[in-house]
């Protein structure tokens, strides 16, 4: 997976960002000045797409951001298993609209890795909003937790609609999405994170069979 190690290339990618949200910015305030003065605009059946599009640009900024930004990390000691319940009852809202059940699986044992409790959240989080929309009407997805000698190992298995091997090789690359009005940043940044906690990620899947993402986190000593 390509990534911004750089300190120079960091600064130069912030700055193009910072600089491309101020056109943006512009172009928004000139829009709702338009509708003030031509109210009538509005009901030309394409003026909402101008907005969906600024929208999509600010999206993908913020996402390059997410990704470009590797040194912001504020590590603790945490309960991984905590961490993901707190993950597991955000979606439980978005997961009922979608006629989804998530399962979470977890022992007495405690699973203490160091860790940001911040963006190991935004993994998770998005790794399961992805799950919610890849499987069907009643589908299930399994989110559970285990231990290697030296890792703690987080499993979010789906019986969605799975990936097929030509798309399952890109799907950490930068900017490649297989989603309608996806940024392509979603997975990179995830594996960004888990590379931040000196972490392990992989996934197993097929067309039609599911999928099932192992994310592995060097276990603390206690």
């Amino acid at each position: 997976m390509g990534k911004f190690n750089n300190n120079s290339t960091n600064l130069a990618c912030a700055k193009i960002a910072h600089e491309i949200k101020n056109p943006i910015a512009i172009i928004s305030s000139t829009l709702q000045l338009i509708e003030i003065q031509f109210p009538d605009v509005k009901k030309n059946k394409h003026w909402h797409k101008l907005y969906g599009e600024l929208d999509f640009i600010s999206s993908l900024l913020n996402d390059f951001n997410k990704l470009n930004n590797t040194s912001d990390f504020d590590f603790t000691l945490l309960d991984l298993g905590e961490l993901l319940s707190d993950a597991v009852d955000r979606f439980e809202a978005f997961a009922l609209q979608n006629q989804v059940i998530l399962k979470l699986e977890l022992c007495e044992d405690l699973y203490t890795v160091n860790g940001d409790d911040v963006k190991l959240m935004e993994a998770f989080a998005n790794l399961l909003k992805n799950a919610i929309e890849a499987v069907p009407k009643y589908g299930t997805i399994l989110i559970s937790l285990s231990k290697e000698p030296s890792y703690v190992v987080v499993t979010i298995e789906d019986n969605g609609c799975g990936i097929d091997d030509e798309k399952l090789s890109t799907i950490f690359l930068p900017f490649v999405s297989y989603k309608d009005n996806g940024t392509g940043l979603g997975l990179p940044i995830v594996a960004s994170i888990i590379e931040n906690h000196n972490g392990l990620i992989d996934v197993v899947s097929s067309l039609n069979n599911g999928t099932k993402f192992l994310i592995k986190l060097p276990l603390h000593p206690l």
